[in-house]
């Protein structure tokens, strides 16, 4: 298929230089996951994987405490040729801190949200101790930093292959119990973060060398807390239309649009495997010329849309068959319509890189602020009206706002839109 645009495959030769071995640890990540999603949503009806998926959502808005807002910073600041030792330290005392604050807050306030579904308050508990095993998960920015991502994929696949696993056998015990699908899931995560502290280790880097900087703590705090911010708006505002379908409709409604929505968030590893890719080499090229930048900056949003709209007609075309494997009603739909977060997802992630790249994360804050307010307005207006045709209605305009009109917003990125047009298109 893409044979038949030679330039747009030159430019993907050219991205994917390299990323061979990367690329197909991430195949297997995504095959692990899929196939769990796919056990799970064929094997447990709309409300048990509604429940499961509230659950997950609403804890997926407070692992921005983890540390992972400092992951850009972090990156920056190594390949920038800062102390090594000193910046894991603080990082991951940042990030430990603020794990179990995540965990008590995430445990309180869902009763406070949904008092309707008091049955899943204990294994809210649960699911936000994941919470508490991610902080040393900071030791993957290292390996990003240094350009040998591929232990880290490695290591994710293995545990992505684990938690399949476990998805299947706690499927398979009749009856299902949520608490024992949670606890083997903890258990998981647990194992990942080890792993992670072993790789660190294994590069002359262990917890006895890390040292904690108070003045590198607040120089992380101050330089990165619009990051932070715009990281829990951004994960409210992306979680926002499972919470309030679970609010306003039912567990039943709200296990559909996840099954789309779970099968759809199968293809985000791109942009993130982009991101991953060009980030350190966004940073070089920043530091060499300026004219470099925006040329590697054009390529980056080019390819970027030229991959979403490959994968978007891939997603339509298989729809109608995930329909029928999995017997979840309107399922062609749904997937048809939320394919589109992908295109939005790219766009928003490249934009993110240069934001990055020039400082210019502040801006980050009033784009998700006001991204999160439509996201919830419509949200609210569309779904008692249009169902869960409504949430998808409500995506694609928060879509539409979030990665091309709030551009047009700031004089530092009204550029973006005619950088992403400019000729020559797809060229290396």
């Amino acid at each position: 298929m893409l044979s038949l645009f030679p330039k747009l495959q030159s430019l993907f030769n050219l991205q994917l230089k390299g990323l061979s071995c990367q690329l197909g640890w991430y195949i297997v990540q995504l095959g692990a996951t899929f196939i769990g999603s796919i056990w799970l949503i064929r094997h447990l009806d709309n409300s048990h994987w509604g429940s499961i998926s509230l659950l997950v959502s609403y804890h997926g808005m407070f692992s921005v405490f983890s540390g992972i807002w400092l992951k850009d910073w972090v990156i920056k600041a190594i390949v920038e040729g800062r102390k090594i030792e000193t910046l894991l330290g603080s990082v991951a005392f940042i990030a430990v801190l603020l794990s179990v604050f995540g965990f008590v807050v995430c445990g309180v306030s869902f009763m406070l949200f949904f008092p309707q579904y008091s049955f899943l308050k204990n294994l809210m508990w649960i699911q936000a101790g994941n919470l508490l095993t991610t902080p040393f998960h900071v030791v993957y920015f290292y390996f990003d930093a240094i350009k040998k991502p591929q232990l880290i994929n490695q290591v994710n696949a293995y545990y992505a292959i684990c938690a399949g696993i476990c998805k299947v056998i706690c499927v398979e015990i009749k009856p299902f119990s949520f608490s024992t699908f949670l606890w083997f899931q903890l258990g998981c995560s647990l194992g990942l973060s080890m792993v992670y502290y072993g790789l660190i280790k294994s590069e002359g880097l262990g917890f006895r060398k890390w040292q904690i900087q108070w003045s590198l703590v607040l120089e992380m705090s101050k330089g990165a807390w619009s990051v932070f911010v715009s990281k829990i708006i951004g994960l409210a505002q992306s979680k926002t239309d499972v919470l309030l379908l679970a609010s306003l409709l039912n567990l039943s409604d709200t296990g559909r649009y996840s099954s789309a929505l779970r099968l759809v968030e199968a293809s985000y590893f791109v942009p993130v495997l982009l991101f991953t890719h060009q980030y350190p080499r966004l940073v070089e090229a920043k530091r060499l010329s300026e004219m470099l930048f925006f040329k590697k900056m054009r390529q980056y949003l080019q390819v970027s849309v030229g991959t979403s709209i490959v994968f978007v007609v891939m997603m339509w075309v298989s729809a109608p068959l995930f329909e029928r494997i999995l017997e979840v009603r309107q399922l062609s739909w749904l997937i048809g319509g939320l394919s589109l977060n992908l295109l939005f997802y790219m766009l928003d992630m490249a934009r993110s890189s240069l934001l990055f790249t020039n400082n210019l994360t502040h801006l980050m804050i009033p784009i998700q602020v006001i991204s999160c307010l439509l996201g919830v307005v419509f949200s609210y207006l569309l779904i008692p009206v249009w169902g869960i045709y409504g949430a998808i209605m409500s995506a694609w305009i928060t879509g539409i706002w979030q990665c091309w009109l709030s551009n047009y917003i700031f004089r530092e990125t009204r550029f973006i839109p005619s950088l992403l047009c400019s000729k020559p298109y797809f060229m290396a």
